[in-house]
């Protein structure tokens, strides 16, 4: 294998990391705060009265508050729905599979031209 093939192949490999599918997973539960401190995500969305949402990065339970650094806070009185933020495995599959069709068929086409038996 010519090391041309191994970056390319690693390049590969970072653009289907880079074009990962993230979904919101919502969870019910009675004490978001408990579940925040055992799971400890990297990212929480909030939805409150009102149907407000607010996005958190790196939350802590500080008293009664949902607190993510940048001065965002939330009071925990106010949670109707937490969301974990988490990797879909068949999103990003079905994702790399497209995209990895797409190049067979764009270097297929560039390498064939306008010849159909190729």
């Amino acid at each position: 294998m010519t090391r041309y093939r191994i970056r390319a192949i690693l390049l590969l490999f970072l653009v289907l990391h880079l074009t990962a599918c993230y979904t919101w997973q919502a969870i019910a539960t009675a004490t978001p705060a408990q579940l925040i401190e055992l799971e400890q995500p990297d990212y929480v969305r909030v939805t409150m009265e009102g149907g407000v949402q607010v996005e958190l990065e790196r939350p802590v339970v500080d008293g009664d508050e949902l607190v993510a650094p940048g001065d965002r806070s939330v009071s925990l009185e106010d949670v109707l729905l937490l969301e974990f933020r988490e990797l879909s495995l068949i999103r990003s599959g079905l994702l790399g599979w497209g995209i990895a069709g797409a190049l067979l068929t764009l270097y297929h086409l560039a390498t064939c031209g306008q010849e159909l038996a190729c």
